[in-house]
């Protein structure tokens, strides 16, 4: 997979995820604006009708004053007519049977009922009850004679001038009365008489949150408010006129705002919104670790690529030396000179070394790979260890006029772990140190023990690791950067495979180095403890 093309796919990723980021938000957002203008419309409706009850309540007290009033004065005649229901209901009403008289010529219906004084008498509201005179008709002069029809018929004209001339009187007493009325808002009004409608109209709509009012007048006089009301606030206010319908006085606003609007207006689209957010973040994140993933494996790909390219062009070498040699000894014209066994046999030695190495080379490679280790656990003497892996090194340490120092404490406990594997921990420090050091390298290694771990120190004098690299050089791979040419030989898995080891044994591995004064890798193996990984 070339990597422009992972580039490509890379950049449409985020681009789409980006574009779905977006319509996300704008989405969240109006949907907080639908819930706000909604929040908004229910609170203006209940102010609406808080001023509606309030006003209904001021004329109905206006009413009881009046009727309060008349009733002292002595004048009941117009409450009676001008408050009757508009039925009787009478507790003990005797009806008379009707009686029928027939003559020749004509029919009397006679139909008579009367109130026990006793009854208890009951004004139902709803609808109005009118006491009409009686007209009696005459068929004859005569009143008394049979041929008499009595017929009982409203004067309505008549009474609907009485009726509304009366009521006209009684609204002209309530119009002023209102008008009277029209003074200060304190005095027409009371805190817990607005904070009972206030809260009676919110939760009839189901508005619970907490909330602040106060009463304006004008422009800057503000009274019966809350303890917490502050007419400087930033929050969201909503005002309606209160008593719209008065006539000559200076306009009273309720005004009402909710400190925690603005949080109960985004917990309600809160949960969509987190969740919504939350799936798109989480397919960012997946998305980043994709490509992160392709490209890292695109690296190791191309870092295993010359790792085998290299890998055989440093066995070739060997293998060719060997066969060389090989063929030296069986050329039948080389005699038995002493001096010449003496160089074939040191050269096939030293190429199998070096054949060694890299085959080890390739194990540390597929352990690396396989991401498990099996250990060969025996006792181990750590001295003992160190001075093998010294003598695998001290010819390279030599050819560059350098040397190695030994500080090994006598009494070392013993330490159970793979000796083979620990051996290459101790050989690969070592290698780096002669690898990275530009004058003639000088190698210390040290041993120390307490009751739990057993202490090894190698120290070396070369180029040292910068600060801002030291936590990656134990990564796969990780080389520390030097420029754009690599001077010395290596593919980054020598210190990933010495952190491996150590950690399967269970142990711990530190790093002290600065730029140019040198490395100090400092390794803690648990003493007698045979449960590694």
């Amino acid at each position: 997979m070339r990597k422009l093309f992972i580039w490509a796919l890379a950049v449409i990723s985020f681009v789409d995820i980006a574009l779905l980021i977006f319509v996300q938000v704008k989405w969240i957002r109006d949907a907080f604006d639908v819930q706000k203008q909604q929040f908004d419309l229910m609170v203006n409706k209940s102010m609406v009708q808080v001023v509606s009850r309030l006003e209904n309540q001021e004329t109905v007290e206006t009413f009881s004053q009046i009727r309060d009033e008349l009733t002292k004065s002595g004048d009941t005649t117009l409450i009676k007519e001008l408050m009757l229901p508009d039925h009787m209901a009478v507790d003990n009403y005797v009806p008379t049977p009707p009686s029928w008289d027939e003559t020749p010529t004509s029919y009397t219906y006679n139909e008579q009922g009367y109130l026990n004084p006793d009854s208890k008498v009951d004004l139902i509201s709803g609808d109005s009850l009118l006491f009409l005179r009686e007209q009696t008709l005459y068929l004859s002069e005569n009143a008394n004679t049979r041929e008499n029809l009595i017929i009982t018929q409203p004067d309505f004209e008549e009474n609907y001038r009485r009726l509304l001339a009366n009521k006209k009187i009684y609204v002209e007493k309530v119009f002023n009365q209102i008008v009277r009325n029209e003074g200060r808002i304190e005095d027409r009004l009371s805190f817990q008489e607005l904070d009972s409608a206030i809260r009676i109209e919110f939760a009839d709509k189901g508005i619970l949150l907490p909330y602040e009012f106060a009463v304006r007048t004008g422009n800057t006089r503000y009274t019966l408010n809350t303890k917490e009301f502050s007419p400087n606030t930033d929050f969201q206010r909503y005002s309606t006129l209160l008593f719209p319908h008065d006539i000559r006085t200076i306009p009273n606003f309720i005004v009402v705002y909710f400190p925690g609007r603005k949080d109960y207006l985004a917990q309600s689209v809160g949960l969509m919104a987190g969740t919504s957010l939350g799936l798109a973040m989480i397919i960012l994140i997946i998305s980043f670790i994709t490509i992160y993933v392709i490209f890292k494996q695109k690296k190791l790909s191309e870092i295993k690529n010359d790792f085998i390219n290299n890998m055989t062009h440093e066995l070739k070498t060997p293998i060719s030396t060997i066969s060389l040699a090989s063929q030296m000894l069986a050329d039948k014209n080389l005699g038995p000179d002493r001096k010449n066994l003496d160089y074939i046999s040191t050269l096939i030695q030293d190429e199998s070394k070096r054949l060694g190495t890299q085959v080890e080379r390739v194990l540390q490679m597929s352990i690396l790979e396989r991401g498990t280790m099996n250990l060969k656990i025996k006792p181990i003497n750590l001295n003992e260890l160190v001075e093998q892996a010294v003598e695998k090194t001290r010819i390279q340490v030599e050819q560059k006029q350098g040397r190695i120092d030994l500080q090994l404490e006598e009494t070392i406990p013993v330490i159970y772990g793979d000796e083979v594997h620990l051996t290459n921990v101790v050989f690969n420090l070592m290698d780096n140190a002669i690898k990275y050091c530009h004058i003639e390298p000088i190698i210390q290694l040290s041993t120390k023990a307490n009751n739990q771990w057993v202490n090894l120190r190698v120290q070396d004098n070369g180029i040292g690791i910068p600060k801002e690299h030291q936590k990656r050089i134990f990564d796969k791979f990780y080389r520390v950067p030097t420029g754009n040419i690599h001077d010395v030989k290596g593919f980054g898995i020598g210190l990933s495979y010495v952190k491996k080891v150590v950690e399967h044994h269970r142990g711990q591995i530190e790093i002290h180095s600065e730029s140019g004064k040198g490395t100090i890798f400092d390794i803690h193996l648990p003493v007698n403890r045979k449960n590694t990984q």
